[in-house]
């Protein structure tokens, strides 16, 4: 199974519409892609309703995690709606859209404690080196709640994807994901990481069929068609129990 875990839903006028669902749909058809985990361009809870009722026709193919923001004061109950009325699989959060910084445990602690009791989902931008989320912060959040799978998105991009390698190598519930990130930044997480790195392309900022191409191209250079196998969605299959609705559950960790 071929599984993309960045995937950028449209739910309003003026957004990119690459990433209306029947586009994606389309897309995802044409370049061998199962399933994707997905979520909105921004958080609010009426975006949420929307994701919902828009992928509604391909919950068997979309994953989708609630965008909620951490400073805002009902965000324990945004969070708690999203799992358990529209059936959403985890939270994303992005630390410049809504402001925060990854080691403000303090801050992250109500939208972690409902997932670290649900032994559930995060996927947290990461990129380039923006004070708000450097990767080693990821390594204390880890820590603070074992239990929640955290996917660093983005691995820290470019100039830090080093860093995200040694947390995702030394913490055993933070993931990576390949969106955006450089050739080089891939071999990197292939050598120091392989069994935790998902592959994700940021649709519809990268194309289903470049971030294929860079996966390809690095297993070619490196000799490693296994390794890339699993990047490509073995790895999210070992990790997590998926039902036919698209239902998922992290396995514990080892």
């Amino acid at each position: 199974m071929v599984i993309d875990a960045h995937v950028h839903i449209a739910v309003n006028e003026g957004e990119n519409p690459m990433s209306k669902p029947e586009n994606v749909i389309r897309s995802m058809d044409k370049n061998g892609i199962d399933k994707i985990v997905c979520f909105t361009f921004r958080p609010g809870l009426d975006n949420q309703r929307r994701l919902a009722e828009v992928i509604e026709p391909y919950r068997d193919r979309m994953i989708p995690l609630a965008f909620v923001g951490p400073r805002d004061s009902d965000c324990a109950e945004q969070l708690t709606y999203c799992l358990d009325v529209l059936g959403f699989q985890g939270a994303k959060l992005h630390p410049y859209i809504s402001n925060f910084v990854v080691a403000d445990i303090k801050l992250l602690s109500p939208i972690f404690s409902i997932l670290e009791e649900r032994s559930s989902y995060a996927v947290i931008h990461c990129a380039s080196e923006d004070f708000r989320n450097h990767p080693t912060m990821f390594e204390r959040l880890g820590n603070c709640f074992p239990h929640v799978l955290i996917q660093m998105a983005h691995m820290g991009e470019v100039m830090s994807t080093k860093y995200a390698v040694d947390v995702a190598s030394r913490v055993r519930n933070v993931y990576l994901d390949t969106s955006i990130c450089s050739y080089n930044a891939v071999k990197r997480a292939v050598r120091g990481c392989s069994d935790k790195t998902f592959m994700g392309c940021d649709y519809p900022f990268y194309k289903f069929e470049m971030e294929i191409q860079k996966q390809r191209l690095v297993a070619e250079d490196l000799n490693v068609p296994n390794e890339i196998a699993t990047i490509m969605g073995g790895n999210f299959e070992r990790v997590f129990d998926i039902d036919e609705s698209g239902c998922i559950q992290h396995k514990p960790f080892d």
